[in-house]
């Protein structure tokens, strides 16, 4: 089970990487960079471990990370490289140095996608995300390493988002400088899992294979039917409670959701919906073992979900309030949806999602298969 974090980092891959399948198919010249990027930033006092309750009893709080990137940035020869003005995408590769013998020296897969947001003759601003999946973690153990509460399994998602300026030095050399915040979690699967959060200043050395590409007068993108979307969803997960995260009880979770969204145009559609749960271990006795199956298992909630179209995958970003929860109360909880879904076959997707409440504590990887129905606007 803990192997199918992979599909994180396979969906994202397969979308940041369309456009170079769809290139070839074309004859058309790539235009390839290497680069490489060093972070020194700040872990954010977010768990008692990184605050101090650690072997050190001295707050970690330092992190640098190093990755090495091979990407892709062609001047429009598909429909979703015009949509973002000729955007840089690829794969990566992190290595991370907490300072800390607890936490270990992880490694990153990942993919990464930079959407142009001004250029200059002088200079280039991208924002930049990454998604990805971390393994190599020190993680929680309760004999050999009790403290880690932060890291409660062998994997754990890698998010990234950050804003990234370029600069020319010479026809292919670009010297980059940006800013990032980056999560590390595994959503829940295997507590504890209080989570990594990161901000940092970095820079990068981008070498240009074949130079760079033409930006200028780039082609324009084809316009998109406006539609009405009705999005039907099918969800599971497995994970622990966060007030028993030191328990080995693991909970299932089942669900549908259904949402009416609007395309708005190339780039992104947003809309309503409803989610409906039932929470095997919402109403988990004191010590942690399962509770009766009841109505009181049962979650509804109402949430507004936007996503950011990139060919046949979607990122998306929900947020929502529980109307009904047994833990929480009626209408006294937020939510969060952050993930991805792929389009495999006509209008089928999967994905795969991290639900969390306030923004930073994860409740479970929601993995889901969707259907999307679709008629044009007037």
């Amino acid at each position: 089970m803990k192997n199918i974090k992979f599909i994180l980092i396979f969906l994202f891959l397969q979308g940041v990487c369309l456009a170079q399948n769809e290139s070839a198919k074309l004859k058309t010249k790539d235009y390839i960079f290497l680069s490489l990027n060093y972070h020194q930033g700040t872990i954010m006092p977010t768990n008692p471990f990184v605050k101090g309750e650690n072997e050190t009893g001295l707050p970690i709080d330092k992190y640098r990370g190093a990755s090495f990137k091979l990407g892709w940035q062609n001047p429009g020869y598909t429909q979703w490289q015009k949509v973002y003005h000729a955007p840089y995408y690829g794969i990566g590769f992190w290595t991370g140095d907490f300072n800390s013998r607890e936490l270990g020296n992880p490694m990153a897969l990942y993919g990464f996608l930079g959407i142009p947001l001004f250029r200059l003759k002088w200079m280039e601003l991208y924002a930049d995300l990454q998604f990805g999946t971390a393994w190599h973690w020190r993680y929680y153990d309760s004999i050999t390493n009790p403290n880690n509460i932060a890291i409660g399994g062998s994997m754990t998602v890698y998010i990234d988002v950050g804003l990234n300026a370029f600069v020319p030095l010479s026809k292919r050399l670009d010297l980059g400088a940006g800013l990032t915040f980056s999560h590390f979690s595994n959503g829940g699967f295997e507590r504890p899992n209080r989570g990594l959060n990161i901000y940092s200043p970095s820079i990068e050395l981008k070498y240009h294979l074949r130079g760079r590409p033409e930006t200028n007068g780039l082609p324009k993108a084809e316009k998109e039917t406006k539609t009405h979307d009705l999005y039907l969803m099918l969800g599971y997960g497995d994970h622990q409670l966060n007030e028993h995260e030191l328990d080995t009880n693991y909970f299932a979770v089942g669900g549908i959701s259904a949402f009416y969204q609007l395309r708005h145009s190339n780039a992104w559609r947003s809309g309503l919906g409803v989610d409906m749960n039932y929470w095997w271990g919402l109403n988990a006795n004191p010590d942690g073992t399962p509770g009766p199956r009841n109505l009181e298992n049962l979650t509804f909630g109402l949430i507004y979900q936007p996503e950011l179209i990139i060919g046949d995958l979607s990122l998306v970003l929900g947020i929502g309030m529980y109307a009904r929860n047994y833990r929480y109360g009626n209408w006294n909880q937020f939510y969060q949806r952050l993930g991805v879904n792929y389009r495999i076959y006509n209008n089928l997707t999967f994905g795969v999602n991290i639900r969390a409440v306030n923004f930073m504590l994860a409740e479970f990887l929601e993995f889901n298969l969707g259907y999307r129905l679709k008629w044009e606007r007037d």
